[in-house]
C-alpha cells in the first residue's frame, strides 16, 4: 500500500563531468549547493573509479541491523541513481555504516552499482569514491534534475532501537 504521495514537476536538468581523482559525494554535494538544489533526483551517474567506499550489508544478518563499510581499489566502472533531499536532522554513523548527514544540508541518498574484479556490487555512495580517468578532465559524468513540488526530509526518528540507539534514520516526503 502506497503511504504517502508527492507531486513534482522536472525542474532544470543539470549536467556535470569530473575531473581526474574528484571525490563523487563531494562533486556531487557541491554542485547541489552551487545549484541551490533542495529537492531533486540523480537522474545517471556513470565512469570510471579508482577508488570506491559504499555502505552495504557485508555480512547476514538481522534486517535491523545497520549496514557496513566496504571498500575497494583498482579499476571500477560505476553506474548510480538517487535522491537528493533535505536533511533537517544530523546523523553520524562514521563507524558503523559510514553515513553522516548534517543538519540544513543536502541530503543525497544515492545507491551506487560498481564493477570490480568481475563482480558486481551495489551500495550507498559514500565519501571516498575517486574518479579514475588517464586524462586531467574524465569522461565521468553525473546528470541530475531539480524537482520543485516534493520535498524529501531526513529526520530521526523518536522511536529508537538497539541497532539505533539515538532514533531510526527515516526519509520524510512531503508535498511543498
Amino acid at each position: 500500500m502506497v503511504d504517502v504521495i508527492a507531486k513534482a514537476q522536472m525542474g532544470e536538468v543539470i549536467w556535470a563531468q569530473l575531473d581526474q581523482d574528484a571525490d563523487l559525494y563531494d562533486e556531487i554535494m557541491e554542485i547541489c549547493k552551487r545549484e541551490n538544489i533542495r529537492s531533486g533526483i540523480i537522474l545517471n551517474i556513470v565512469g570510471g573509479l579508482r577508488k570506491a567506499r559504499l555502505s552495504l550489508p557485508v555480512k547476514s544478518t538481522s534486517v535491523e541491523d545497520q549496514p557496513g563499510i566496504l571498500e575497494l581499489e583498482g579499476m571500477m566502472e560505476a553506474q548510480g541513481v538517487g535522491t537528493i533531499g533535505y536533511s533537517v536532522d544530523g546523523y553520524d554513523s562514521s563507524t558503523k555504516s559510514g553515513i553522516v548527514y548534517h543538519a540544513g544540508e543536502p541530503n543525497l541518498h544515492i545507491h551506487l552499482t560498481v564493477t570490480h574484479g568481475g563482480k558486481t556490487i551495489m551500495g550507498h555512495l559514500l565519501q571516498g569514491c575517486l574518479v579514475r580517468s588517464l586524462h586531467p578532465r574524465s569522461h565521468f559524468t553525473i546528470v541530475l534534475a531539480k524537482t520543485p513540488g516534493a520535498q524529501l526530509n531526513f529526520r530521526i526518528s523518536e522511536e529508537k532501537t538497539a541497532a539505533y540507539p539515538k532514533g531510526i534514520p527515516i526519509h520524510d516526503l512531503v508535498q511543498e
